[in-house]
């Protein structure tokens, strides 16, 4: 177990943004986690898990109580036969790779996302490939107090980036099918290419990741990008924050940015997207700790 008291969560999230916590620890097996979580919920403090940090969004002024991230143990998976068994700290993008190296389907869909195991179970993450969702066997974890639980996918109330879990995911299986590996390569090769020539990614322009959800329109799902586009969103900024002029639902930052000023355009974008299509958009990324409602 490794504590660092004022860590700063810049350094841990990709938009490289963001206050200290004020303690970050490191857990390598349930027993550590089971007892910070204990002595968390024994004296009332909060806790937030941090995967990758691609899709959080930290003050400037950080975040009180304990920020846990899985490793260790939590970090690692094997395959057997057409199950795989993956611990929630595993990087998403290692398990793509090998699975497809392997010739098991069912992970090439989900190419590209910066996430965690558990984090993608959380938001359900994926895109027009296919979802998480679709290839989650069970998972378990634990409750905020320590106490343990486990479910099957279909207790996980799977929707469009949202799952119902009972606290924080430790571990998951999948079924995967099995699959011709060269045929699996050219279908993630494809995905990549796709996303590289949609999206801004790379070192040079951090991000979050998608800022907001895609609405649901009259039982029609439309997509958020397009509608901030059709606003005039795009090259809208505020301080060294951007609205992409690559994909419009991405909000690129500049060394000089801050939390605030992604917060602040973040604000910027919902109010044109209201006045154009009378949309509310509402935020992808999470933000910690979570905004006021007013």
């Amino acid at each position: 177990m490794n504590k660092r008291p004022n860590e700063p969560l810049s350094r841990h999230c990709w938009n490289q943004l963001g206050g200290p916590a004020q303690l970050l620890i490191d857990v390598e097996n349930d027993e550590e986690l089971r007892s910070v979580l204990t002595e968390a919920s024994t004296s009332q403090t909060t806790v937030r898990i941090l995967g990758l940090g691609s899709n959080v969004l930290v003050a400037q002024e950080g975040v009180s109580g304990v920020v846990i991230r899985l490793t260790g143990e939590f970090a690692t998976y094997s395959f057997d036969g057409e199950t795989l068994t993956a611990g929630a700290g595993v990087d998403l993008r290692k398990v793509v790779s090998e699975s497809v190296r392997q010739g098991r389907d069912g992970f090439w869909q989900l190419a590209g996302f910066p996430a965690t195991i558990g984090g993608a179970i959380a938001m359900n993450a994926g895109g027009r490939w296919g979802e998480i969702g679709d290839i989650l066997t069970t998972c378990e974890g634990y409750q905020l107090n320590g106490t343990p639980w486990q479910q099957t996918a279909a207790d996980c109330g799977f929707s469009y980036r949202h799952s119902e879990v009972p606290g924080v995911i430790t571990k998951a299986t999948f079924t995967l099918k099995a699959g011709e590996p060269k045929l699996l390569r050219s279908k993630l090769k494809e995905v990549m290419s796709e996303k590289a020539a949609a999206q801004p990614l790379g070192a040079k322009t951090p991000s979050s990741g998608c800022s907001f959800r895609n609405p649901t329109i009259q039982g029609v799902r439309h997509s958020a990008g397009q509608l901030i586009d059709q606003a005039g969103g795009k090259g809208l900024s505020v301080g060294g924050a951007m609205v992409s002029p690559t994909h419009a639902n991405f909000i690129v930052t500049t060394p000089t940015a801050t939390a605030s000023d992604v917060a602040a355009l973040m604000g910027q974008v919902q109010k044109i997207v209201a006045q154009h299509h009378s949309v509310l958009l509402e935020p992808e990324v999470i933000q910690w700790p979570e905004p006021r409602k007013s």
